[in-house]
């Protein structure tokens, strides 16, 4: 709840993620659920204590993940190389995205693969 309401008041996310459903869907990815998970931990699983840190003074604090970091042409981009090089991730990152780290391109791969375009292009 806490991530759909940080997406919500934040200018960026409501111009990638127009609708609640999709803003939803970002926010209950893994690295919200971690973010969370470790603020409950870090304040001695006080529920009171950790909300505070997850919605300060100036709102909610809002994670991305890399899913969120990358533009539809990069994912474009990432797409046509992977079907040029397969899981080659060091010659996609030379090749066609040199700006990006080989750890941002793999942590994207395994996010790209639980998407509807993964299953399109597998069928």
């Amino acid at each position: 709840a806490v991530g759909t309401f940080a997406r919500a008041l934040d200018c960026s996310s409501s111009i990638r993620q127009p609708s609640l459903h999709m803003s939803a869907a970002a926010a209950s990815r893994d690295i919200t659920l971690f973010h969370a998970m470790d603020t409950l931990q870090r304040n001695g699983y006080d529920l009171a204590k950790a909300m505070s840190t997850l919605v300060p003074q100036g709102g909610p604090v809002l994670c991305r993940d890399e899913m969120e970091e990358w533009s539809a042409s990069e994912a474009m981009l990432f797409e046509e190389a992977l079907e040029k090089y397969g899981k080659d991730f060091n010659d996609i990152r030379q090749d066609f995205l040199p700006w990006k780290s080989l750890a941002s391109i793999v942590q994207f791969y395994y996010m790209w693969k639980t998407t509807d375009r993964y299953i399109q292009q597998v069928r």
